[in-house]
């Protein structure tokens, strides 16, 4: 059996656009560790509010430099210093008066970055950039942020600032 030309044609024809189709997800998977068309939205709706998403989800910012340049450069929305540790979060949106449940984490160690993430509560944008802690220093952060959060709770820091927006506010 023989196709005819034109049939032959298209065929062959619909066969590129689909190699192409495919080699550009493929691709953006590899690349940008987007294998979803959820995550490319993610993705794109995140680097459009955050700025410091699009520079860590190409790899231009790496571990071990400098965090008080990243600090400069790019102004975090929450910066806690506590021991050895900082720990900085940029969040979209235009209030900063709430618990975002999407966000930027970077983690420095001794003034050097050592770990970031972006997260959701869906973990549709959850990715690892890069992440040089050792088990060790991943407990030691955890008991060090844990201290940290701690003492906000026993002098009532957190709950002094709440109370001061809300004054502010006009918020009984």
């Amino acid at each position: 059996m023989r196709l005819k030309p034109k049939l032959r044609g298209a065929l062959l024809a619909l066969l590129g656009v689909t190699l192409v189709l495919v080699g550009i997800c493929i691709c953006t998977g590899v690349r940008l560790g987007i294998w979803r068309y959820c995550q490319y939205q993610r993705y794109n709706w995140l680097t459009a509010n955050l700025p410091i998403a699009r520079e860590l989800w190409h790899g231009n910012i790496k571990s071990g430099e400098d965090v008080e340049k990243l600090i400069s450069q790019w102004h975090p929305h929450v910066t806690s210093r506590f021991g050895r540790w900082v720990r900085l979060d940029w969040y979209p949106g235009p209030s900063r008066d709430f618990i975002s449940l999407i966000g930027i984490c970077v983690i420095a160690k001794d003034g050097v970055l050592v770990q970031a993430c972006s997260y959701s509560d869906d973990l549709v944008c959850a990715k690892t950039f890069f992440d040089v802690l050792t088990p060790q220093d991943q407990t030691r952060y955890r008991a060090a942020l844990n201290a940290y959060t701690d003492g906000l709770r026993a002098t009532g820091h957190g709950e002094r600032e709440l109370n001061k927006k809300a004054e502010e506010s006009g918020v009984d």
